[in-house]
């Protein structure tokens, strides 16, 4: 919710993001294979369908090849084209898209001027993914967000609309109580997907400490319930960039940082990760001004090498999450807005975090339940003492099951914004 996000607001209707993204919940793409001899005789958890990664403000028109390869190498596979002057500026980008196995969300004047030859011309392209149709739509623009939503559908059933929705704790923005805005863009909207703008970490004006935003895992509690209530996939939004906005400074994000997003997230049953953003906006003052992943010029910034090194990591553990159903969220030390206390699950006899706090997710996929404790803070490390069932195993970040002798309790150091995650049949 930037203001170089808000020319968004006023752009065009969006379709599916692809087969990979309506087929999260299907439970085949989860398998155990049989171990490397690198590795002894352990279990992998394999995946087939890497977890959807997507950049906002991805490779500008006219770009080269080799800077939508240079997504691809930082695990990106879905890009939102902005700044495409028209529809002929898309069919370069996207058949670029489709060359570098990348797709691509939509974006051009010709949507709005000529909605249905210009569906008809691109709802076929390998590399497209879908349309954006609005972001962050108030109270005053869901009659029109709904009103192009049904008409795209109507020329592409098969497409996901792309809307971005609003927060908690903006009401005076929303122009009415987070709970009704809620409840009424997901009876009003033709939602294939839920997903919302929320960036944790600023600094305030006036203030020199980093905080983390205390809306933001009541908005994860919200809409991640409201998509499982719709049995339509979460997306969520991590913050890649640095820039200032209204009354605070959205720090340079550190690892630490971008995890912390990115597995709180993930624990909320997230099926779509995105970054805004990845390419500086075209309409940003400076790269001075803005730090993103990429600059203007196509060249990389510490950003990119951090967001790539996060993805990597995601992406071997893709066979956990992609597809993964939240059964529930708990949080431990001082509870914030909107969450409730741990209740631990029956395969573990202990869980504890002292007074730090963690979030602490069960999840479910094919025949196997996993806990994830993701540590809460972006600066200081937890002590998580736990004890589990014998039949509980540990996840490692490879992906590799690990057996436990829980005769006594372990005890774990989890980094700032990291996780741990066990599994059980």
């Amino acid at each position: 919710m930037t203001k170089i996000k808000s020319f968004l607001i006023t752009l065009l209707f969006h379709s599916l993001f692809a087969t990979t993204m309506l087929s999260c919940g299907k439970s085949e793409n989860i398998g155990l294979t049989e171990p490397t001899d690198d590795n002894g005789d352990r279990e992998k958890i394999e995946y087939t369908k890497q977890i959807s990664i997507l950049g906002w403000i991805g490779v500008p028109p006219g770009a080269d090849i080799g800077n939508y390869n240079t997504m691809k190498s930082a695990g990106f596979n879905h890009d939102l084209m902005t700044f495409f002057g028209n529809a002929d500026a898309i069919q370069e980008g996207l058949d670029k898209l489709q060359r570098a196995g990348l797709k691509g969300i939509i974006n051009c004047p010709e949507l709005v001027t000529d909605t249905e030859k210009t569906i008809n011309r691109f709802k076929n392209h390998p590399a497209l993914a879908g349309y954006t149709v609005m972001d962050e739509p108030r109270m005053h623009n869901i009659k029109e967000a709904k009103e192009k939503m049904n008409k795209f559908q109507s020329f592409d059933s098969k497409g996901i609309s792309y809307v971005n929705l609003l927060a908690a704790g903006i009401d005076w923005w929303i122009g009415a109580s987070f709970e009704e805005y809620v409840k009424t863009v997901t009876s009003e909207l033709p939602l294939q997907m839920i997903s919302f703008s929320f960036y944790p970490i600023h600094i305030l004006d006036g203030k020199t400490e980093r905080e983390l935003n205390p809306f933001w895992y009541k908005s994860l509690e919200v809409y991640s319930q409201k998509a499982k209530e719709l049995n339509i996939p979460l997306w969520t939004l991590t913050l890649s960039s640095k820039h200032h906005h209204n009354d605070r400074l959205y720090p340079e994000p550190t690892i630490a940082d971008l995890k912390l997003q990115v597995y709180s997230n993930l624990a909320y049953g997230s099926q779509v990760l995105q970054y805004y953003t990845y390419w500086n906006p075209l309409d940003a003052p400076s790269d001075a001004d803005y730090l993103a992943p990429v600059n203007k010029d196509g060249s990389k910034t510490i950003l990119y090498e951090r967001l790539k090194s996060v993805n990597k990591e995601i992406i071997k553990l893709s066979g956990v999450f992609v597809g993964a159903e939240k059964i529930d969220v708990w949080h431990t030390g001082v509870l914030p807005e909107g969450t409730k206390a741990l209740q631990l699950p029956p395969a573990f006899e202990s869980l504890d975090t002292g007074s730090d706090g963690a979030v602490v997710s069960l999840l479910k996929n094919g025949n196997r339940n996993y806990l994830m404790i993701v540590n809460r803070s972006f600066d200081k490390k937890i002590t998580l003492n736990v004890k589990a069932k014998k039949y509980v195993q540990e996840v490692d970040k490879e992906a590799y099951l690990n057996t436990v002798d829980w005769k006594k309790i372990k005890r774990y150091q989890i980094d700032p914004g990291d996780m741990r995650l066990f599994s059980w049949k």
